[in-house]
């Protein structure tokens, strides 16, 4: 049995991304997502809607007590067929499978703008959490 827990979006300007901020800031971006927008053909829409996703999931868990925790926390991934997930490390990803929490993603940039939405859900079974190495 499933339980919704949190629906969270989020919206982004894509004209609003700072070019140097997006290249260089570790703390917002890991080397795989940096060199994953860089292989787009439009690198800052893919970085407006990994933000997005990294903000919506930090939005669904900002009112439940969960570990400190910042965007290098979380990573935006992509499955072989282009399908995005959200992957975490430390102490939330050890927090999240704790609770029996899944997260589900949902990216698309259009024209201006980027948006995002995150579903987090409970799950009777531990362990269906993707966590990063």
């Amino acid at each position: 049995m499933l339980l919704v827990l949190v629906i969270k979006s989020v919206i982004q300007a894509i004209v609003d991304i700072n070019r140097t901020l997006l290249l260089s800031d570790v703390e917002y971006f890991s080397s795989y997502e940096r060199s994953y927008c860089l292989s787009k053909t439009n690198p800052l829409a893919s970085f407006a809607g990994i933000l997005c996703a990294k903000a919506a999931f930090m939005s669904a868990i900002a009112h439940s007590a969960h570990p400190d925790c910042t965007f290098a926390d979380v990573e935006v991934r992509h499955s072989a067929t282009g399908r995005p997930w959200i992957g975490l490390v430390g102490p939330l990803a050890q927090w999240c499978q704790e609770q029996r929490l899944a997260i589900d993603t949902s990216i698309s940039h259009s024209g201006e703008f980027a948006a995002a939405t995150v579903l987090l859900y409970s799950t009777q079974q531990k362990g269906h959490l993707q966590q990063l190495p």
